[in-house]
């Protein structure tokens, strides 16, 4: 049924409505591949709440007293609900192979599905000899909080249209790694590390040169991440895109009715 009702919606693409906005490059390319009228496009980024994901220093405490770490232990996140597209697989290969490097590093995991209960995601994470070091915190509705705690975001995707967390991350001044997948390296520019997807060896090598580096640097990744979505991702920055869209749209209106 969602094929068919793409299937259709290609087709009256073309004349029915004013413009499609899509959320990325990419995901126009899709839709344009899968016969979408190309001249009917635009593209406006996703845009996420700066007041609700932002630097909180309070956090780090907090969040590591809940799940019983130290307050100065390192966490390497992934925030996602548990699909194939998420690549939860190479997240959990990456954390073993980390892991051997240095051995003190914990990694939070929460989203849909995200449990011990899970079976074959715990599996994967005793195979990879983490099971003491990972912490499975299921679906939150935290979301905000858990991603300042973190010392490194990640999205390890084999696919996606956008990658909101990543934004949302990086709004919390926390630098990101992730996969060469859609507009993801685009979102994170110079202010984080792309690797190649389904690369577990790769992930960890970026880990690992971003722990390497020091709280300092990692610092002036995140503050410059900040404000690449403050420049780009805000919703201060879409709204003046659609209202710009709006307007060309009521003038090329009023224009049509003289």
């Amino acid at each position: 049924m969602t094929i068919l009702t793409a299937q259709v919606c290609a087709r009256l693409s073309s004349w029915l409505p004013a413009r499609v906005v899509c959320c990325s490059e990419a995901n126009r390319s899709i839709h344009i591949a899968f016969g979408y009228a190309a001249r009917n496009m635009v593209v406006i980024p996703n845009a996420i709440d700066l007041d609700i994901f932002r630097p909180n220093p309070s956090a780090r405490a907090s969040v590591r007293d809940e799940i019983g770490l130290p307050v100065d232990t390192l966490l390497i996140g992934l925030i996602a609900r548990f699909d194939p597209q998420k690549d939860h697989a190479t997240f959990v290969r990456a954390a073993g192979l980390f892991h051997i490097l240095l051995p003190d590093i914990h990694f939070l995991l929460c989203g849909e599905g995200v449990t011990w209960e899970n079976q074959e995601l715990a599996d994967w994470i005793d195979a990879a000899g983490v099971r003491s070091h990972a912490h499975l915190l299921g679906r939150r509705d935290d979301i905000p909080r858990l991603t300042a705690t973190l010392d490194i975001a990640t999205l390890c995707s084999s696919s996606e249209a956008f990658g909101i967390v990543v934004c949302e991350a990086m709004a919390c001044i926390v630098p990101c790694t992730v996969t060469n997948i859609g507009v993801l390296a685009d979102i994170v520019g110079d202010t984080g590390r792309v690797v190649p997807p389904g690369d577990p060896q790769a992930l960890a090598a970026a880990w690992q040169e971003l722990i390497e580096m020091g709280a300092e640097k990692r610092a002036e990744l995140g503050t410059r991440a900040r404000q690449r979505v403050e420049e780009r991702f805000s919703i201060t920055a879409a709204a003046a895109q659609y209202e710009a869209l709006y307007r060309e749209l009521a003038h090329a209106g009023r224009n049509h009715r003289s």
